[in-house]
């Protein structure tokens, strides 16, 4: 589909916006392990969600691990791009308002037309977070936020100035790089043991199976490490890792 496909679309997934690029020196997230606040990984890059008619990037869309949710499905979150940071050596997104305990309750993306009435219960979520973390918080205050958070939804119109906020801004997202965690391991398989001998058909078959949150991330890793040595071109670890992310 064209970008004049989505004119009439607040939001769109950039998975499905083929004319939209990222900018040549921001980096592809896609794929990029999330990390939050205490250091745990909670999931995982699958896409961007932007403006299409102001070609911004408003939301990363995270897939979640499901041991942090009730759930046999992948779950889904809109995570405002600005609220997160990157960590480019190390090839993670960093977010702070969200962390082992919490992302369990954070709203569930469901997939097709963001709502406002999602955006909205996004940042009361963001909010939330920010507020029962920060010192001296009352126990009254917290049951507060609690009660506000199961009050039934009432319909929301976005506000003019909703996205004029540090939290939407892709720039600050962009310009980000700081060390997050780098001395936490998340695999400890050693690939050079036996990848030697895989060519870029195993990783074709591969891509085929059913996959949790860490295999993908797993298999993307691997991906990457085979395109430093040379075993894959960049047009192979491209191809490869849609297929990883199912795009």
């Amino acid at each position: 589909m064209k970008n004049e496909d989505f004119r009439n679309e607040r939001l769109v997934p950039l998975s499905a916006m083929h004319d939209y690029q990222i900018a040549k020196d921001n980096p592809d997230v896609l794929g990029w392990r999330v990390v939050g606040a205490d250091g745990e990984s909670l999931g995982m890059v699958k896409d961007l969600i932007v403006d299409p008619k102001l070609m911004k990037a408003r939301y990363l869309s995270v897939v979640g691990d499901r041991r942090f949710f009730n759930t046999e499905n992948d779950p889904y979150m809109l995570i405002p791009i600005g609220l997160a940071a990157l960590d480019k050596k190390g090839k993670k997104v960093f977010v702070p308002t969200v962390d082992s305990n919490t992302i369990g309750q954070y709203p569930i993306y469901n997939g097709g037309p963001v709502t406002e009435d999602y955006e909205y219960a996004v940042r009361d979520s963001v909010n939330r977070f920010q507020r029962n973390a920060m010192p001296g918080t009352s126990e009254e205050h917290k049951a507060e936020f609690e009660e506000a958070l199961h009050r039934q939804p009432e319909h929301r119109h976005l506000s003019e100035d909703f996205y004029n906020d540090a939290s939407f801004d892709e720039n600050r997202f962009y310009t980000s790089d700081q060390d997050v965690y780098r001395e936490k391991v998340y695999s400890s398989r050693d690939y050079s043991k036996d990848e030697d001998q895989l060519s870029a058909a195993d990783m074709h078959q591969e891509e085929r199976r059913p996959k949790s949150v860490e295999d993908s991330i797993s298999t993307i890793e691997r991906l990457e490490h085979l395109r430093e040595r040379g075993s894959i071109t960049e047009e192979e670890f491209i191809l490869l890792k849609k297929r990883a992310l199912d795009l």
